[in-house]
């Protein structure tokens, strides 16, 4: 008896304390609500806010908890059936899940957003019937969103690369001091067309001592072009079809011989703890006046002319002692 009263007496005593709340509605120029929201004591927003179309049809609608929204925004089309338009909620506080629909309801894209409404990551897309088509892989590079690689999804499941496309992998990410990690990079597709292809080269540009500079996670501070003194000092590793023996840099058999679209290399650490493997794969088109003779001098630039497709990746690692 005693503990239904003291139970009743503390639900009493939440309700009485709930904070109240002061409805606020603004209107369009045509009369109708424009949006509906709450606000606290000191004019914070606070519970459910409304957004409607000059039809008077709900727009978006979310959450505010003490005047941030961290909550699920849900977008609407403008008509009767209310149909979903767009999700978002937060990750975090930097990134934001988003996934938008075709009509009838049917996925069209997934992905992340960063606060700055960046694509991040990887994005998925579907045709209207529901079908995964495309997806692409975003990075931030130089504050700016960068399409990093794209692949297409055939009706049997099977994926084609659509412009420059790797496949890459670091044989562990956990490591002692006195080991090393064996990489492995090879381009699946060119970005460039069949006849120019053939006259590519490839390789991996890393930090000269990441422990000194390492490149920083939008990879603003590398030098841009292979003359440029800016940037911090970085090393480029060629392909196997430059090394003198590159079955010895072969970890293991590969099920190809095209040693020129290949970088193999191994990274040894060189302090403990946490950190991250940052470069990029560059694929590189060199293309030569033929009519004008090549001269080696400062006026070289002006019958060589080069293109470059990058590739950016990043691979944390942890390094433990011996």
């Amino acid at each position: 008896m005693h503990k239904k009263i003291l139970y009743l007496f503390i639900t009493m005593l939440l309700i009485g304390c709930k904070e109240k709340l002061t409805k606020v509605v603004t209107y369009h120029d045509n009369g109708k609500i424009k949006e509906v929201h709450h606000i606290n004591k000191d004019s914070v927003k606070q519970g459910e806010v409304i957004f409607y179309y000059p039809s008077g049809r709900v727009s978006y609608s979310t959450m505010y908890t003490d005047g941030k929204l961290k909550d699920t925004i849900y977008y609407y089309h403008d008509n009767d059936k209310k149909e979903l338009e767009i999700k978002k909620f937060f990750l975090n506080d930097y990134l934001i899940y988003y996934e938008d629909y075709h009509r009838e309801g049917i996925t069209k894209r997934t992905g992340t957003l960063n606060i700055d409404n960046q694509k991040v990551g990887i994005w998925k897309n579907y045709d209207k019937d529901g079908n995964h088509h495309f997806t692409k892989e975003y990075k931030i590079i130089d504050g700016i969103e960068y399409t990093n690689q794209m692949w297409i999804t055939l009706p049997t499941g099977d994926t084609l690369t659509e412009g420059v496309s790797i496949q890459y992998h670091f044989d562990k990410n956990k490591l002692q001091l006195t080991d090393s990690i064996y990489a492995f990079f090879q381009t699946e597709d060119s970005a460039f067309d069949e006849e120019d292809k053939e006259k590519t080269t490839v390789s991996v540009v890393l930090p000269k001592d990441y422990t000194q500079a390492n490149f920083v996670p939008d990879f603003s501070n590398r030098a841009k072009d292979p003359g440029e003194k800016e940037g911090i000092p970085a090393i480029e590793i060629q392909s196997l079809k430059e090394h003198p023996n590159p079955m010895a840099v072969l970890q293991n058999p590969i099920d190809t011989t095209d040693y020129k679209k290949t970088v193999a290399f191994y990274w040894k650490p060189k302090r403990t703890g946490k950190d991250t493997i940052r470069g990029y794969f560059k694929e590189k088109l060199t293309l030569v006046d033929e009519s004008k003779p090549i001269q080696l001098d400062k006026d070289q630039d002006s019958i060589i002319t080069s293109y470059t497709k990058q590739i950016y990746f990043e691979f944390p690692v942890e390094v433990t002692k011996d």
